[in-house]
């Protein structure tokens, strides 16, 4: 996670694991030779029952597991009010792409705050934000 006081690792190589399009391969998975798996779930209370299954996949083949991911997808504003708003115009309230994924609407101090959440958590080895825009154009 991002670490004011530490260099930002970005990896290069992210494999992508959905809970809602079902899961990979093994050989996916494991052949990808991913820097992070990216875990895009449909809420944070899933976050452990994804990253158990990615971990015994990697156990299983006797490799370390990469940095996993919380997809986070953002739609980020002056104020909470207008991002609210443009949320409803782009992606919309109660869509499939508002029900597939963890969403932060609001303004980009509060996603540092929930990012900070996350740390204290120990909820993900990392975040990873995706804009509405690019979700809306990308992977409804």
């Amino acid at each position: 996670m991002h670490n004011e006081t530490a260099p930002s690792f970005v990896p290069e190589r992210i494999v992508e694991i959905s809970t809602w399009s079902g899961p990979r391969t093994y050989e996916e998975l494991i052949d990808a030779d991913a820097d992070a798996v990216e875990l895009d779930i449909e809420s944070l209370d899933r976050y452990e029952q994804a990253a158990l299954g990615v971990r015994a996949v990697y156990a299983a083949a006797n490799l370390p597991t990469p940095p996993l991911l919380i997809r986070i997808n953002t739609c980020l504003a002056a104020t909470a009010r207008e991002a609210m708003q443009e949320f409803e115009r782009t992606v919309g309230r109660g869509s499939q792409a508002h029900r597939k994924h963890v969403w932060f609407v609001g303004t980009e101090n509060g996603l540092r705050g929930l990012v900070q959440d996350l740390q204290v958590l120990r909820l993900g080895d990392g975040v990873s934000c995706i804009p509405a825009p690019q979700l809306t154009a990308s992977a409804h």
